[in-house]
């Protein structure tokens, strides 16, 4: 497209545009008109994305300034737009300092020329790999360029590219879940709600996302899924109320009746959920905009719910491998606390029948001596002393050589006084 010459704060708005180090919106209410005149030569673009424009350069735009750039001013003893030379000795001067560059008190011309080498040095990639060329004072002060190391920082991310909505589609042509889908909209708007529904359908599956028609007892017309995150949609067409003079015999009677007609306002809408408190769930026709300006608005939407959902899960998951592996933890402990007491338990028991058969046979030796100095040696007491010696016999565990004894029964009941609260069947607390 043919451009007329751009005045100067034209081609500041454009080369700020075009370097992209300083977005340019709507919010900058001052440049709108500046913004307007170079839409209308095709120089930028200005998509819009949630209520406000972003302005983006063309490629005839980036043309028409690296056109301006390249041509000296008429009368001009020395080019005045920045040579390659220029833009390779700002980058040696940089790499030779301290990779910084302070111009104090430019005039405007000044502060302009060296806007246009930093221009010609980015869009020539003359930077050295791994950095890039970073200023400020654009507009006032001192100007101060400096070379970091680093990729650039990433511009703003331009408005969600259009969903394209065909004007005209034969049914055979439409999405499988775009045809089968049940849209509860008047029959003239049925054709449209469909073809909106098959560009969403593709949109979604170019973003990894699966589209399906919900079960035939739901209201929804359609299913969009992420993983393990589903997000029905519904369609919904508004209606208002008119007279309705079908009921009216006579002229001179009054219409007092009436009808509830479609509006052909169609709407989409995310099923209504607590899970996502705040956020946008509703898109539709208004006054400044169709429900097909809006369908990359609801994928956006879609996409910030799955990340979120996606996001609870890993936590959740996260808290429960956690809450599983504290729950192991406890049946380990568990396990060796109650070897432990078995163990503690028998071997007291095999101590304390060592220490009674110990002192039973120190008994039986007291009471021989008795009875030999006392020459009184009767067959009971002998009989009892042989019985006592027998039963120390029988309860010493060390003539049999004790061993590691076998392990404890383990079940769910005696292993609950060791486990401090936790459940011993699941990773739970009781």
């Amino acid at each position: 497209m043919a451009t007329t010459k751009l005045n100067e704060r034209q081609l500041t708005v454009l080369r700020r545009i075009c370097e992209g180090e300083a977005p340019v919106t709507s919010d900058d209410s001052s440049l709108a008109t500046t913004v307007y005149a170079l839409r209308s030569r095709g120089l930028v673009t200005t998509p819009r994305a949630d209520g406000r424009w972003s302005a983006q350069p063309t490629e005839a735009g980036r043309q028409h300034l690296h056109k301006t750039d390249s041509t000296p001013a008429p009368g001009a003893t020395e080019p005045a737009s920045p040579t390659r030379t220029e833009a390779a000795e700002l980058i040696t001067r940089l790499q030779q300092g301290d990779g910084t560059l302070r111009i104090t008190g430019p005039t405007p011309d000044e502060r302009a020329r060296w806007r246009r080498i930093l221009h010609t040095a980015r869009a020539e990639h003359l930077a050295p790999e791994g950095h890039h060329l970073r200023h400020t004072g654009r507009d006032k002060g001192d100007l101060v360029i400096t070379l970091r190391p680093g990729p650039p920082p990433a511009r703003s991310a331009p408005p969600d590219a259009a969903v394209p909505v065909p004007d005209d589609l034969p049914p055979e042509c439409l999405h499988p879940a775009a045809a089968q889908a049940h849209i509860p909209v008047c029959t003239d708007c049925l054709p449209r709600a469909r073809r909106i529904l098959h560009a969403l359908c593709h949109a979604a599956e170019d973003n990894n996302y699966t589209v399906s028609v919900p079960a035939p007892d739901s209201q929804g017309s359609l299913v969009i899924t992420s993983a393990d995150s589903a997000f029905p949609l519904f369609f919904h067409e508004g209606s208002y109320e008119a007279p309705d003079p079908s009921g009216v015999k006579y002229a001179w009677q009054r219409v007092t009746s009436r009808a509830v007609r479609p509006s052909h306002q169609l709407d989409l809408s995310l099923e209504h959920t607590y899970a996502h408190p705040g956020r946008r769930s509703h898109w539709g026709d208004r006054q400044r905009w169709r429900l097909e300006d809006r369908l990359p608005d609801l994928l956006r939407e879609i996409t910030h719910r799955a990340h979120t959902e996606a996001e609870r899960r890993l936590t959740r998951q996260r808290k429960e491998e956690e809450t599983r592996q504290r729950w192991l933890a406890a049946m380990r402990q568990a396990r060796t606390a109650l070897v432990e007491d078995h163990r503690t338990k028998i071997l007291r028991g095999q101590v304390e029948a060592w220490q009674e058969a110990t002192a039973v046979r120190a008994f039986c030796d007291a009471l021989e001596d008795q009875q030999d100095a006392t020459a009184a040696t009767t067959e009971a007491g002998l009989a009892w002393i042989a019985w006592a010696r027998a039963y120390a016999d029988r309860i010493d565990p060390v003539p049999r050589r004790p061993v590691l004894p076998e392990p404890p029964s383990i079940t769910p009941d005696s292993l609950r006084p060791y486990l401090h609260g936790w459940s011993p069947h699941e990773p739970k607390r009781t």
